[in-house]
């Protein structure tokens, strides 16, 4: 099941398969894996979830979710329900992916579970504009579901690519390395052909972070020069292609000026709203009434997460938002590579970290919060942080633990029979 439950969360059976969502597959997913899991718990198990639901990541995650219901409270009881029913997925894949991971090896899988499911979303992209499907704007790479717009579709290449880089050195099989390779590849491919200005800043970024902590000495600064050259070329050629691409409909100064507008309605709400702001969800429907916002502009997201979660759920969203990232970010700061034990705990705290400063620094210019790379970083951060402080305690018992007596060394037995018996 840790494999299985995070593959099937980013494959979404649901929209792959359009006939399935009326069932609501990953619901029931969710549902079968919480029941697995209560049913096969193993001993130790009730220790390291307590351990896991206290975790400030967790703890704050659920106050953001009260607040997002609490925030249309002027919608009565039923648009209430109505949000509860939106966010509580959210919740519940991070409560049903805990319940999933008892130890390393657990973790391992659901990572590799995480990478294949989305390696099919990426996969898919490429596919789109191979053979340039009517469902990609304007010839962008995009895939379906959550990420069929061409800036959604950056964030999950942006979620998973430290993780297949990483995992590289944890590939036993020429397989399982070919896989990664050819994921790694995509992903950068992906953002390419997506033409998002925004996700080849990111990842110009996360390549720096990689490359940054991943190496050491010569070889660093080596690989910061080539890769500041070639994302350099890169950023210049993502922002030409994508004014060309849409030349005489939408050029850059216009994404700009666009940006603006929202962002003057945003900081109108927050002033206006500032304890539960205009409602969760809603900056799309009001946006209108606290600015001028053009016609084009109408019914668009702020285009900054962080700006998003203030106007829409004032400080009590925006606080608990940040306070979750917080948990995230401080579970697996300052860890270093060269600790690693092959358990893959480091690489994985490790590929959480920058995947984690990408996506924010993503965030900053889309407007996102419902993307799942937030709270499967949370899963994460908080096993990683868990696991390995439970192997740190039991390796200093094991050191700590007094070593039994030895024997002293025995006597040899001296026959008091007489020398002539033996000759005998």
């Amino acid at each position: 099941m840790s494999f299985l439950y995070p593959f099937l969360n980013f494959l979404q059976p649901g929209v792959f398969w359009p006939a399935l969502a009326p069932y609501r597959p990953m619901l029931v997913a969710t549902v079968i894996a919480v029941l697995f899991e209560l049913i096969r718990t193993r001993p130790g198990d009730a220790e390291l979830r307590r351990r896991f639901f206290l975790h400030p990541a967790f703890i704050w995650l659920g106050v953001f979710v009260v607040v997002q219901v609490i925030s249309v409270y002027y919608g009565g009881v039923r648009g209430m329900l109505e949000e509860l029913d939106f966010w509580d997925v959210y919740l519940l894949f991070v409560a049903a992916s805990l319940l999933s991971i008892h130890d390393a090896r657990s973790l391992r899988r659901y990572v590799w579970g995480m990478m294949l499911g989305s390696a099919v979303v990426v996969a898919f992209g490429l596919y789109a504009v191979a053979v340039n499907l009517p469902t990609l704007a304007g010839g962008r790479a995009g895939a379906y579901g959550m990420y069929e717009n061409h800036n959604d579709y950056t964030f999950i290449i942006i979620m998973v690519l430290p993780f297949a880089y990483l995992f590289l050195r944890l590939a036993r099989t020429r397989l399982a390395k070919l896989l990664l390779l050819a994921l790694v590849v995509a992903c950068m491919v992906g953002v390419v052909l997506s033409l998002s200005r925004g996700g080849i800043l990111a990842l110009v970024l996360e390549g720096a972070l990689i490359l940054g902590l991943t190496t050491t000495g010569k070889r660093r600064v080596l690989a910061i020069v080539v890769l500041a050259l070639i994302g350099s070329v890169a950023v210049i050629h993502q922002f030409t292609a994508r004014e060309e691409n849409q030349r005489g409909l939408y050029t850059e100064a216009d994404a700009a000026n666009s940006r603006y507008e929202l962002w003057r309605a945003a900081r109108s709400m927050i002033v206006a709203r500032p304890i539960l702001g205009i409602g969760s969800r809603r900056f799309k429907e009001f946006s209108q009434d606290y600015g001028e916002i053009s016609h084009d502009n109408r019914g668009k997201v702020a285009h900054n997460t962080y700006m998003e979660v203030a106007a829409d759920t004032g400080i009590l969203g925006f606080g608990s938002f940040m306070l979750m990232l917080r948990g995230i970010f401080r579970s697996v700061r300052g860890v270093r590579l060269g600790d690693a034990r092959g358990d893959g705990l480091v690489e994985i705290r490790l590929a959480t970290f920058i995947s984690l400063c990408a996506i924010m620094f993503r965030s900053l210019l889309d407007a996102k919060v419902y993307d799942w790379s937030y709270y499967v970083l949370a899963v994460l951060a908080i096993a990683t942080s868990i696991l390995a402080s439970r192997a740190a305690a039991h390796g200093e018992a094991t050191e700590q633990q007094p070593a039994a007596p030895s024997e002293p060394p025995r006597r040899p037995v001296v026959s008091a029979r007489p020398m002539v018996y033996r000759q005998r």
